[in-house]
């Protein structure tokens, strides 16, 4: 009864049509001219390895969604802590900026190590605007282990619209379990803060490798969010409070 309580708490009708509307404008998007790449050829004749598309027809999604179904928006850019918020992505920017980032376009290491990073920092604001922004409130008050699941499983299907291969990964089998193992990772920092901006920092730091980095990053950020707000830590329910 809980189990199914919980999944009849879930604005399903909103989540589907949120999904339909960023499949079909993540398409139409990528059909598009790489925006960023023309702005940044004409204004600093720089071709950058960035392409912000598929993330702006999220972020757009989530607007349309929010203004749609009037929920409650409880996900913001800098959630319940701004400061910390901004520090959670300053760890990360800094880590990276300190042992820069080798790259073909003869710029500076630590120099492109920050541009490069804040690009993708910008550009996952945009994707998880939508996944853990939207989703996250129109889940509620589902449990956390609901969410995050189901947001794993549409994420990891919404990029067969944006990868050619996941050979990467071994297989797309295998890029659907770890999806949903980094939509835990992410879901549970954006359940402690409400951030976007925390969302965001972790993603872009499961896309850069750097194991130092990571460990880093991981460790500090683990104090932050543990210490986020007074309440204290507390593991996950399996269903929502509306389930007991």
């Amino acid at each position: 009864m809980k189990a199914l309580e919980d999944v009849k708490s879930v604005k399903w009708k909103a989540i589907a049509a949120f999904y339909a509307a960023a499949c079909g404008l993540t398409y139409l998007f990528l059909q598009l001219p790489n925006l960023v790449a023309n702005f940044s050829i004409r204004l600093f004749g720089f071709d950058p390895p960035f392409n912000w598309n598929h993330g702006l027809a999220l972020f757009t999604a989530s607007l349309l969604a929010y203004r749609l179904f009037q929920l409650p928006k409880q996900t913001t850019l800098l959630g319940t802590k701004p400061l910390k918020s901004i520090l959670f992505s300053a760890v990360f920017l800094i880590a990276y900026t300190a042992i820069g980032i080798r790259n073909k376009y003869g710029v500076e290491e630590h120099l492109w190590a920050f541009i490069f990073c804040s690009a993708t920092l910008v550009y996952d604001v945009l994707e998880e605007s939508a996944w853990r922004g939207f989703l996250n409130d129109a889940f509620r008050p589902s449990s956390f282990w609901l969410k995050a699941v189901v947001t794993g499983i549409m994420w990891s299907f919404w990029h067969l619209l944006v990868f050619d291969s996941f050979a990467p990964w071994g297989g797309f089998h295998y890029f659907v379990v770890l999806s949903v193992i980094a939509s835990v990772l992410i879901g549970y920092a954006t359940e402690r803060t409400n951030a976007v901006l925390v969302a965001a920092s972790v993603h872009a730091l499961l896309i850069l490798k750097d194991m130092h980095v990571t460990v880093a990053c991981l460790a500090i950020w683990l104090v932050l969010l543990l210490t986020w707000s007074n309440t204290k830590y507390k593991v996950p329910k399996l269903f929502s409070q509306t389930g007991q």
